[in-house]
């Protein structure tokens, strides 16, 4: 019997409890262990060098618990860092990307905004998949410093009222179209459907788990989806507060993640 797979999670907060979420919808034989750095959340701020330097300390972390891959949950530390980490690490590395792909393709001519952290708007990574798919001029990029902070926080009010400018904004440009390039942003969609009905949402989770599981042989089709699945976890934030342990807690079980 073979032992099941053991994978490493890693984001800058709670954002990448979104992916997890996903995870744990397929009835799969995994083992997840999640390490959430809110220590020294948000790295959507900060510098590149930065944030590489600590996306790989988190990834030491996470060697230490025997995993044998690693999927940073998170689009910033993928922008800053997956490329050099890819070279440094004996495992697999996996990272996420904005669903700006499926969002163009599948809404031709239409202008679509990418929600993102400063980080990940700037990075190489998104201009050369904007010019790949020739979407210069459909992309509308949104930076949002400090939104990611408010969902660490858990301050889904606040999150509400530094989104609803950008979403009055979007309406009067006409552009119905959102792509969420953080996965933090996922845990708001409640949010973003309230104050914007009609809103198209896309995001990368459901595609980037698909895409992990297999590549590593372990390969999922949509039979697999089922609530309550066989995967395991184990939760590690580097945080003396209970607050983030009950916060995580209801991330993963509430419907919405509000």
């Amino acid at each position: 019997m073979k032992e099941p797979l053991k994978i490493g999670l890693m984001d800058s907060g709670m954002g990448g409890l979104s992916v997890l979420k996903e995870i744990l919808k397929y009835r799969k034989d995994l083992e997840v262990v999640y390490f959430g750095d809110l220590k020294n959340s948000p790295y959507g701020e900060k510098n590149v060098s930065k944030v590489l330097e600590l996306t790989r300390n988190v990834c030491n972390r996470l060697l230490e618990e025997d995993v044998k891959t690693i999927l940073l949950a998170c689009n910033t530390a993928t922008s800053a860092a997956a490329e050099t980490l890819r070279k440094e690490f004996d495992i697999p590395i996996f990272g996420m990307e904005p669903a700006i792909k499926p969002a163009i393709l599948q809404n031709p001519g239409k202008r679509v905004a990418l929600l993102a952290t400063p980080v990940t708007q700037k990075e190489e990574k998104l201009q050369k998949l904007k010019k790949e798919l020739n979407a210069d001029d459909l992309l509308l990029p949104i930076s949002c410093p400090g939104l990611a902070g408010l969902v660490d926080r858990g301050d889904f009010n606040g999150a509400e009222e530094y989104l609803q400018p950008i979403l009055k904004s979007l309406k009067e440009q006409d552009v119905g179209i959102v792509v969420l390039g953080c996965t933090h942003y996922v845990f708001l969609k409640e949010i973003l459907l309230k104050n914007f009905p009609s809103l198209k949402l896309y995001d990368g989770n459901s595609g980037t788990i698909k895409h992990l599981l297999n590549s590593l042989g372990e390969s999922i089709s949509d039979s697999d989806l089922e609530q309550g699945g066989e995967t395991k976890y184990k939760l590690i934030l580097n945080s003396e507060d209970e607050f983030h342990f009950r916060l995580a807690d209801h991330l993963l079980n509430s419907k919405s993640g509000v």
